[in-house]
């Protein structure tokens, strides 16, 4: 098990568990939504605790902290790294918003209204 420091004390970083949230788009998201997803999160400031919150390791928190000061930069990397994991949808990042360590409920609440749930499935017509 990996612990990382984050915010207010300990945070299991192989914890997985989620809020399901049904009321925001489930839609895999990829490298190519890495804007949207950045801007939808601009004001949260503890980039590192919400890379834990989106199951990232400790040691690739690590790896895009070595080196890198600028703390924007950061939080792309650690978004487009989160972006490639074939986990990345807008319900887990609302999820992971919500984690008591992460506490953004104000930026969840703003992605369910920009990305409400869409149905994608198709139907034929008459």
């Amino acid at each position: 098990m990996i612990f990382i420091t984050c915010c207010h004390g300990y945070v299991n970083s192989t914890d997985q568990s989620t809020v399901t949230n049904i009321l925001v788009d489930d839609k895999p998201l990829t490298v190519s939504d890495l804007v949207p997803v950045l801007e939808a999160i601009v004001e949260v400031t503890d980039w590192s605790c919400l890379g834990v919150a989106l199951g990232l390791t400790h040691s690739e928190l690590d790896r895009i902290m070595d080196g890198v000061y600028d703390e924007n930069w950061k939080c792309k990397m650690m978004i487009e790294k989160w972006l490639n994991t074939g986990l990345a949808s807008w319900s887990s990042l609302v999820d992971a918003l919500k984690r008591p360590f992460i506490n953004e409920e104000d930026v969840a609440e703003q992605i369910i209204k920009d990305h409400p749930l869409v149905d994608h499935t198709t139907v034929e017509p008459r």
